[in-house]
């Protein structure tokens, strides 16, 4: 143990008079030998260690360079995010803003009749039924059996089912469905039936009829059931063989049905349940009998 602390001690002093030698040197100027000599020594070795360096200070320097390019990459698809969806909401409002200038246009037109404004909230996406449901109801003075319309003023289906804030609307195209028509040039009538989304069976019509496709056909008012003359498809095929009574016709729906958005409902038309033909109201069996003087 002693003889550690003595050469700890020789070292010390050593060290301590090496630092006063090389103060008194620097004093007097004199440093300037051990300057180039520790210089040519230890240059090579100082230089070795910079370029040894060097790749780990441009590694860090790069890691911080795409830590702030990825974080302005971040900044800009947010930005260009936000932008697209503000183009997108504005071509959204342009597009409801043309829907309701068409809608308005229909009114405008048909000025002794009243329409609601509805918006489709629901459909059946199934097939089965081509049912659609606006957010109208008897609140807003909507009842069964009105005639909707779209925005060209061509015929959509007639209300289904009404509830106080929505209504349910049967199109055209639905299996159900029934219209009265009138083939618009010959004035032949016939029975619009639904069944397909895109297509509608036209019977009745006589075979004799001249029906070419591109004809129109609209609703006949027949039946009190719905108003005179609203457009409801244009011809697609008109065909029948000599045995056939009647023409094979079939319609392509002037209404875009798989793309409503708004839709007019007729709220001012009166629905007439007629009897059939040939049977007697039921109240005349109740109507006094005329008395005679």
């Amino acid at each position: 143990m002693s003889l550690l602390s003595t050469r700890l001690s020789q070292w010390l002093i050593g060290m301590v008079s090496l630092v006063a030698v090389l103060a008194t040197l620097a004093a007097l100027g004199a440093t300037g030998p051990f300057e180039e000599a520790a210089a040519t020594v230890f240059g090579p070795v100082q230089r070795g260690l910079r370029q040894a360096a060097e790749p780990v200070a441009n590694l860090v320097e790069n890691i911080d360079d795409f830590d702030r390019a990825d974080d302005e990459n971040r900044a800009l698809r947010n930005r260009i995010e936000q932008l697209e969806a503000e183009n997108a909401r504005l071509r959204e409002e342009q597009i409801q803003v043309r829907g309701r200038e068409a809608l308005l246009a229909v009114q405008e037109a048909q000025s002794d009749d009243i329409f609601l404004t509805a918006d489709v909230i629901t459909r059946d996406l199934t097939g089965l039924r081509n049912i659609i449901g606006v957010n109208r109801g008897s609140d807003d003075g909507v009842e069964e059996g009105m005639p909707v319309v779209a925005a060209g003023g061509s015929l959509v289906g007639i209300v289904l089912e009404v509830r106080p804030n929505a209504s349910f609307v049967r199109l055209i195209t639905d299996p159900d469905s029934s219209i009265r028509a009138l083939h618009q040039l010959s004035r032949a009538e016939g029975v619009v039936e639904g069944g397909t989304v895109d297509s509608l069976a036209v019977e009745f019509v006589p075979k004799a009829t001249d029906v070419q496709p591109g004809h129109l056909f609209v609703t006949s008012g027949l039946g009190g059931r719905l108003p005179k003359g609203i457009p409801i498809g244009r011809t697609t095929s008109a065909e029948g063989s000599a045995q056939d009574v009647f023409k094979q016709i079939r319609l392509r729906p002037l209404a875009p049905l798989d793309e409503l958005e708004s839709v007019l409902i007729q709220v001012t038309f009166v629905r007439l349940e007629l009897p059939p033909i040939g049977t007697a109201p039921a109240d005349d069996a109740a109507l006094p009998e005329e008395s005679t003087p």
